[in-house]
């Protein structure tokens, strides 16, 4: 049944390329028909209809790649043995074919009886011998019709020329048509028919629809009742010229070369930084001094580019002409994610093109145009984005100008969209009533799952909205509301609808001015709050007490809440009061200090230099005066010293010689004496001196009665005398003269 082989070769060809099943080919420009033992190799998904096909060849249901010519091959045994599977062309095909091999040995038979006739009028010498048993059909196939070698690459005919290749052998083709033109009606309409059921045709206008470039168009041969097989039709090469035709193969070229390639045609010198990212999934331009020009060539390398996945132009003025590029490149990148335009200025055209074309990309998940300048009468386009790029997830628009018109706009937008995850809106401008707007929205919201609009202006009218819309919305995850001028008042009624709310997770409102009353009372809300899922609230920048720590804790404890707050006042009534030092001096001038000091001690100013300086150089340090006026037992600290330098050193180069403590000591004193008269006209004291006069006694007579009493030890010890033996040392005192007389 060569013929019948043949049909049902084409059949299952045509089959496999545009069904379910999907090739993979090394060099997709190979003819199938022409590889002999290295046929192609199918891959396919394992479902149900899989499973029963591949049960009924009797092959393994767990592979994943199959050979396609070892499935030819057990289709086409299971076939002549009439095993045929769930297709309903097959089952058709074989059917058919049971009921027109019956009719044919009917009119066999007939035709038999009528031929031994006729032999006998005529020569059994002019006549072709046939064999008992076969089919008219049978006969003519195996005489005309080439047979199908599946371990070969080659097409055999009977006879001479048995091994002729169809490729190159075109006398066959004459055989065929006239061996072909002897069939019956009836034969003919068994072949017809299979080519003409419905599942043919849809499987036959699929192959006829699929556009491949990477491979030859394998359609099937129509067959012709006059003529036979035409196998060149609607084929782009001839069968016979087939063989010898050498498909030129496809260049591939990377992006690197691209762009380099595209560098030159638009005369612009290669960005170092990309030439070393194209090859990575990331690639971050961030302020690299880009213009329009600079992005052509990146966007022409990543048209093809299928390994870059987050690209970052943040910082670069490549204005409207520049968002442009990008825009066309991202109609035809299904494999960039991330889009960072932030400080790009696309302007009104920039983001018109940019709408227009992201409504053809399948890939971008998220995009950032911060620091972008969009004003309201922009926004428009921002809606355009959010409504017809259903891919994207997440959109971020902060420090931008979207202000009253824009936000209202941008609230009614929101209602209906359903795609949007995330969306920040920081630093807008967005004040009252439409801040009002955008909280509204959210009852009616069901996509979002972040939003950020801190920085804004919600006030009492965004509060009382958020009062409303929280306890309707139950997708939101995360609010951020961050210095929106909330006070007391507005806290009230977020509260109100915070508490009922179920779902939101985090809760961002530090920087308002709601005191610590209202963070203590957030607190008690949140630990009052029965269904609620928060497990995070900021309260950044707002000071708390021990109360609300307390407060806080028992929350903690309670639902595993963490509260994040600003700095911790100390109460007035447990501050620790310290006691007096009467001997402070901190109070008091430090030169008057030194200067009263000398008085009272009763030193001239040449003594207390002499005695400050101790290694002789006629000048004082910083460091003669700490170790001085620690051996006077002045209470000065380091800060005091410091004063000392500074007034006494009156050359600044970091010492005090004589003539400059004179100096000071003269205009010391004189102030002294100012102070001193100014009181007595007043018949009064000064309170100040008197107290420093005071202190600075008692630490002299402190300080003389330590010496005194170190004195009398070293005399008494004077008397004594030390005896140290091997184990103990003894102290043995000497008698006295008139105690030796006596």
């Amino acid at each position: 049944f060569s013929a019948l082989v043949h049909i049902r070769w084409q059949l299952l060809r045509d089959y496999v390329r545009s069904g379910r099943f999907r090739e993979l080919i090394q060099d997709s420009d190979y003819d199938m028909m022409d590889r002999g033992e290295d046929a192609d190799m199918i891959v396919f998904k394992m479902g149900e209809r899989e499973k029963t096909f591949f049960q009924k060849l009797g092959m393994d249901t767990g592979i994943k790649k199959v050979s396609f010519r070892e499935v030819a091959e057990k289709i086409m045994a299971r076939k002549l043995n009439s095993e045929g599977f769930e297709d309903p062309r097959e089952r058709f095909f074989l059917d058919q074919y049971k009921k027109r091999k019956e009719e044919r040995r009917i009119a066999e038979e007939k035709a038999k009886a009528e031929k031994k006739e006729k032999d006998k009028e005529k020569s059994p010498r002019n006549e072709p011998k046939q064999q008992n048993g076969t089919s008219q059909l049978e006969t003519v196939a195996e005489e005309g019709f080439p047979a199908l070698d599946l371990n070969s690459n080659e097409l055999h005919v009977p006879g001479s020329t048995r091994k002729s290749s169809v490729f190159n052998d075109s006398s066959s083709y004459a055989t065929t048509d006239r061996r072909l033109s002897t069939l019956t009606e009836t034969d003919r309409s068994v072949i017809t028919d299979v080519l003409q059921d419905d599942v043919t045709k849809d499987i036959l206008n699929s192959c006829q629809s699929r556009r491949s470039t990477a491979s030859l168009r394998m359609r099937p041969r129509r067959l012709d009742t006059v003529n036979g097989f035409d196998f060149d039709e609607g084929e782009d090469i001839a069968i016979a010229d087939l063989k010898s035709h050498k498909t030129p193969r496809r260049i591939i070229t990377k992006t690197r070369e691209m762009y380099n390639i595209a560098c030159v045609m638009c005369g612009v010198v290669p960005l170092r930084q990309y030439v070393k990212q194209c090859s990575g999934r990331y690639v971050n331009l961030n302020n690299v001094m880009m213009s329009a020009q600079s992005i052509k060539p990146i966007a022409i390398s990543l048209v093809m580019d299928a390994r870059v996945v987050d690209l970052d132009v943040s910082e670069n003025n490549i204005g409207p002409l520049g968002t442009m590029y990008l825009s066309e490149m991202l109609t035809r990148n299904d494999y960039i994610v991330e889009l960072n335009l932030n400080g790009t200025y696309p302007g009104k055209e920039g983001l018109r093109v940019l709408s227009e074309s992201l409504t053809q990309n399948k890939s971008l998940e998220i995009l950032r145009l911060e620091s972008n300048k969009i004003q309201h009468t922009e926004t428009h386009l921002i809606n355009s984005l959010i409504q017809n790029v259903r891919n994207l997830k997440e959109l971020y628009l902060g420090h931008n100008a979207i202000g009253y018109e824009g936000g209202c706009a941008l609230a009614k937008c929101l209602e209906e969209n359903t795609t949007l995850r995330v969306l920040d809106l920081q630093w807008n401008h967005i004040r009252k009533e439409s801040a009002a707007a955008l909280c509204k929205c959210l009852s009616a919201n069901v996509g979002l799952r972040t939003l950020d609009v801190s920085w804004n202006g919600l006030g009492k009218e965004g509060c009382i909205a958020l009062a409303t819309s929280l306890p309707k919305n139950s997708y939101l995850k995360s609010l951020c509301i961050t210095s929106n001028r909330i006070d007391m008042l507005s806290l009230r009624f977020l509260l109100h609808g915070l508490v009922r709310n179920k779902t939101l997770q985090s809760l961002e409102m530090g920087q308002n001015p709601i005191t610590t009353e209202g963070a203590k009372a957030v607190v008690r809300a949140v630990q009052s709050a029965k269904d609620t899922s928060l497990i995070r609230v900021c309260l950044d920048g707002i000071s708390v007490d021990e109360q609300f720590m307390m407060f806080m804790k028992e929350l903690f404890d309670k639902k595993g809440v963490r509260v994040t707050h600003g700095d911790l006042l100390s109460m007035a009534n447990s501050t620790e009061q310290k006691e007096h030092d009467p001997h402070d001096l901190n109070r008091f001038d430090p030169v008057m200090v030194l200067v009263e000091y000398m008085r009272i001690d009763n030193l001239r100013l040449i003594d207390f230099f002499q005695y400050l300086d101790t290694n002789s150089r006629e000048r004082l340090s910083k460091s003669d005066f700490r170790e001085g006026v620690a051996n006077l037992c002045l209470p000065l600290t380091e800060h005091h010293l410091d004063l000392v330098m500074e007034k006494v050193d009156l050359k600044r180069d970091g010492y005090v010689d004589l003539e400059e403590f004179m100096t000071v000591h003269r205009e010391v004193s004189r102030q002294i004496t100012q102070r001193t008269t100014k009181a007595r006209s007043k018949r009064k004291e000064d309170e100040g001196l008197v107290s420093l006069r005071k202190i600075l006694k008692e630490i002299v007579e402190k300080r003389n009665k330590s010496h005194r009493e170190k004195a009398s030890n070293r005399s008494t010890n004077q008397g004594r005398d030390h005896v140290i033996t091997k184990n103990r040392t003894l102290t043995v005192t000497k008698p006295s003269l008139s105690a030796q007389h006596g």
